[in-house]
């Protein structure tokens, strides 16, 4: 009898140790499972935010570059006017594209553009300058944007010989990307009042 209680005691002093160590051993894991969880769920909105910046400054640097390629229309138009160049001052637009010249003279479609622009080359001498400024880049869609700017034609000849130091010319178009590059769809083109004093315009 006496042997029979020793063995029920031992037999429940192993029990209860086997519960406490089953009690000691799960506490922890019940400790790192939220633990665990927490980390993971730091670790995806990390991840998240990584790619959420890295899409932006894409799409940033996108733009950057479309907006580049969009001035560069102006500024090789400028270019091709100096150089006397109506096939490139034309090619900047798109084949059914429009353009309506400071004088007010509307014209559709490179062909007309060229036949408009090659008698201008006549006011164009060998201190004849252009340049655009003033840049404002508006995109409507990532496809279209609208661009206002200021076009300032320096030393060209006059109607009656006589030098013109500067022309201020309000200069409007709509950029459209065509395939792998931007074209002008649509240019407006409107004198400004010429500056007081052409030297402080310049600069």
């Amino acid at each position: 009898m006496k042997t029979m209680e020793k063995q029920m005691k031992i037999s429940h002093t192993y029990r209860a140790a086997s519960i406490g160590t089953h009690t000691i051993d799960s506490a922890p894991r019940k400790h790192k499972s939220p633990l665990r969880g927490l980390m993971q769920g730091l670790g995806l909105a990390f991840l998240a935010c990584t790619l959420v910046i890295g899409a932006t400054g894409s799409a940033n640097a996108g733009e950057a570059r479309d907006e580049a390629a969009i001035r560069a229309l102006g500024d090789n138009f400028a270019k091709a006017f100096v150089q006397k160049n109506a096939e490139l001052r034309a090619s900047l637009f798109a084949e059914d594209g429009t353009f309506v010249t400071p004088v007010g003279n509307f014209l559709q479609g490179r062909v007309a553009m060229v036949k408009e622009f090659g008698p201008e080359a006549q006011a164009v001498n060998g201190t004849t300058q252009a340049a655009f400024s003033n840049y404002r880049v508006r995109f409507i869609k990532p496809d279209v944007a609208f661009v206002d700017a200021l076009l300032t034609v320096y030393n060209v000849n006059g109607p009656d010989g006589t030098i013109i130091p500067v022309i201020p010319i309000n200069f409007f178009y709509v950029a459209v990307r065509h395939g792998d590059r931007w074209l002008i769809q649509d240019g407006r083109a409107h004198f400004a009042p010429a500056p007081a004093n052409s030297m402080t315009f310049r600069n």
